[in-house]
């Protein structure tokens, strides 16, 4: 059964992982079929888990994939990260340690860009704001002390989770993370802030300084 057939009969739930991607490929190139061309697009990523890794110029050096069809791709994914944010912020839940990690996940662990993003929340513990403050040049980020303490102020924010991403996938934090972890705690002490955690992140695995006692 073709997967648009499966589809419409058992739901999408019932696809495998090439089936789904095949839909949004719908056609392959000359001597290739689609199923082949999305396996070749899965494997390129990495697996079908880093499919949010994937940049312009590694679909479009695959054959059978041209201009078009790699910007409807890198739509869909863009609107798949993008609904990960407006879910996890708009249920305005209690902080869940591994829900916040699976968010920083799809929000900064597959960029290849450096940024630095901020969780801000109330007395209860309830996200107020979530959003990338900062991105880097090349793989780094320059951390604006002045904009994280301002715009805590501006939500009444009680405490704030600090996160950055390693493009490299290594999460192990450089000496140049402990001093602005040590940074931003002396701010948020001096503004009666809670520095609850700094999680550094990548697409498949994350370092939290308040897990190794660090914070």
């Amino acid at each position: 059964m073709l997967p648009r057939e499966k589809a419409l009969n058992y739901g999408f739930s019932s696809l495998n992982n090439v089936e789904l991607v095949s839909l949004v490929i719908k056609s392959a190139y000359k001597n290739k079929d689609v199923f082949t061309l999305t396996k070749e697009i899965i494997d390129t990523a990495g697996g079908f888990n880093n499919l949010l890794s994937l940049s312009y110029d590694e679909l479009i050096n695959i054959k059978g994939i041209k201009q078009a069809k790699a910007l409807e791709i890198l739509a869909i994914l863009e609107i798949s990260k993008r609904l990960s944010r407006v879910e996890t912020v708009s249920q305005n839940k209690t902080l869940n340690p591994l829900v916040l990690i699976d968010f920083l996940r799809f929000s900064l662990g597959f960029s290849n860009q450096e940024e630095f993003f901020v969780v801000f929340l109330n007395a209860g513990g309830k996200i107020l704001k979530a959003s990338s403050l900062f991105k880097g040049s090349g793989n780094r980020s320059v951390v604006g002390l002045d904009e994280i303490y301002r715009n805590a102020l501006l939500l009444k924010a009680k405490s704030i989770v600090i996160a950055h991403n390693h493009p490299s996938g290594n999460t192990n934090p450089s000496e140049e993370d402990f001093k602005i972890t040590g940074q931003i705690k002396d701010g948020c002490n001096l503004l009666g802030l809670v520095l609850l955690d700094h999680i550094i992140i990548s697409s498949t695995s994350y370092y939290s300084f308040k897990c190794h006692n660090l914070i």
